[in-house]
């Protein structure tokens, strides 16, 4: 039989194997995370007819005459390019800005991984960050007791079951208290008194911790030197919240006297023998505890403690804590001071988080605070393109792709994260058509050797008639 008849047949199934390829990557145009492919061809061995020769007496040498016998293919390679953005705005859709795979497992040992560019994640009913199919997200998670980020790769969680646990505003009162225990600075405050007030006129007297109400002050002479009366909110190691007013009584030019409102009524201050004093220099500033004439201090102690027993109603522990007015101006204008920043806070359950760049995923909680949660992990390979391709967008090692290379996003050659996106898929559809029109010709050609390598075969038969 002719040859030119079987290099045909080779090359029908090698252009046949090209459509097949080039099918799948149109058909994957819309797969999320999808790299194209493509299909090269070589020739196999050729049937030499005879050897080269070298010069000798006097002539000049001879080529090889050789016969191919058709065609192979010889590779089938992945495009591990970065394809095209789309925005989503969903917090669980990620998108890896260079290079690098997620890294997936379907496991509870998480030793059976494989890895995705795919990032078109969900959270299931347990809060575990995973696939559409149900594989895990590995990363690592967050230890709020030590405050770092795990080391063990493990499936990421951003359950609604998570909390962030109370916080007082001070520390706890002991029974036989604790030398040298550092008090916080709980309560911050800011604002201005108004110097236009006028001083009070009489001594405000507190008999047996209990003083007049506010409302017995409004005289002409003393409504005038309540500078400022303002309420704030401190909590104590159980997230229990108890409120705090403060009444600013002008005493003297330039010198205010802090007393506790209770129920509307003066009330004397806990962990004080007498009420608390600030003062003020003529240019509005508050002075220090060095500066001032008296006893006067822009730092106040302050103590929440229960009036019965050694407990607060709720069970937790009375607490001390100190309150900053250093900050506080006296100018003619309006009374505005305020608390704006209070430590402490009660108890909050997950309402929201966010991934940033580094893979970081953030919690947001209903107490308004806010800590990370875990941090996606991602693999790189020194061979990309040796990986083997095992269906639904997922990816596993071979001999040739190396082991993989699994840390933080960002980092040792692995891509930064574009949170809210997805990366689209890289087939390029006028390359593709280009290549199917090109296959299909040569299909074609290949075919017509065929036809014609038997119409010669024919003629070879009708010799002998």
């Amino acid at each position: 039989m002719m040859r030119s008849m079987f290099s045909a047949v080779s090359g029908l199934k090698a252009h046949q194997l090209r459509m097949d390829v080039i099918g799948n990557n149109i058909a994957n145009v819309n797969t999320v995370g999808f790299k194209g492919s493509r299909v090269t061809f070589q020739e196999v061995f050729s049937q030499t007819l005879r050897g080269g020769g070298a010069p000798q007496a006097g002539r000049g040498g001879t080529n090889p005459q050789q016969v191919g016998l058709g065609m192979n293919v010889s590779s089938m390679d992945t495009f591990h390019i970065r394809g095209a953005v789309e925005t989503t705005d969903y917090n669980t859709d990620l998108m890896i800005n260079g290079d690098g795979f997620f890294i997936v497992s379907d496991d509870a040992a998480f030793l059976n991984r494989s890895y995705t560019r795919a990032g078109s994640f969900m959270i299931d009913e347990e809060g575990n960050l995973a696939t559409p199919d149900g594989m895990k997200v590995l990363g690592y998670m967050y230890n709020p007791e030590t405050e770092r980020m795990g080391t063990t790769l493990e499936g990421l969680q951003v359950s609604r079951g998570i909390t962030f646990p109370a916080n007082s505003t001070g520390v706890p009162i002991t029974e036989d208290g604790e030398e040298g225990t550092v008090i916080p600075e709980g309560v911050k405050f800011d604002g201005n008194l108004n110097a236009d007030v006028k001083p009070c006129t009489e001594e405000i007297e507190i008999v047996d911790g209990v003083g007049p109400r506010l409302d017995d002050l409004k005289d002409e002479d003393r409504k005038s030197a309540i500078a400022r009366d303002t309420t704030f909110t401190v909590y104590d190691e159980l997230g229990g919240s108890h409120e705090v007013r403060l009444a600013f009584v002008k005493t003297e030019k330039n010198e205010y006297t802090l007393y506790i409102v209770d129920k509307d009524r003066i009330a004397d201050v806990p962990a004080n023998e007498s009420p608390h004093v600030i003062e003020f220099d003529s240019n509005g500033k508050i002075k220090s505890e060095e500066d001032s004439d008296g006893d006067a201090s822009p730092i106040m102690t302050l103590s929440i403690s229960p009036k019965d027993g050694d407990l607060l109603p709720n069970g937790a522990r009375g607490f001390t804590f100190k309150i900053d007015f250093s900050e506080l101006t006296q100018f003619a204008n309006e009374s505005d001071a305020s608390a704006y920043h209070i430590s402490g806070y009660k108890q909050g359950g997950l309402l929201d988080f966010a991934v940033d760049s580094n893979g970081v995923i953030t919690g947001y909680f209903s107490n308004g605070q806010m800590r990370p949660i875990g941090q996606v992990a991602l693999a790189n390979f020194r061979n990309p393109a040796g990986l083997e391709k095992t269906g639904n967008n997922l990816y596993r090692t071979s001999p040739n792709s190396g082991e993989p290379m699994i840390g933080y996003p960002g980092t040792g050659g692995r891509g930064a994260l574009n949170p809210g996106a997805l990366e689209m898929s890289n087939v390029d559809l006028s390359r593709e058509f280009t290549n199917m029109i090109t296959t299909q010709r040569g299909f074609q050609a290949n075919s017509r050797i065929i036809t014609t390598s038997d119409e010669m075969l024919q003629e070879v038969v009708n010799m002998k008639r």
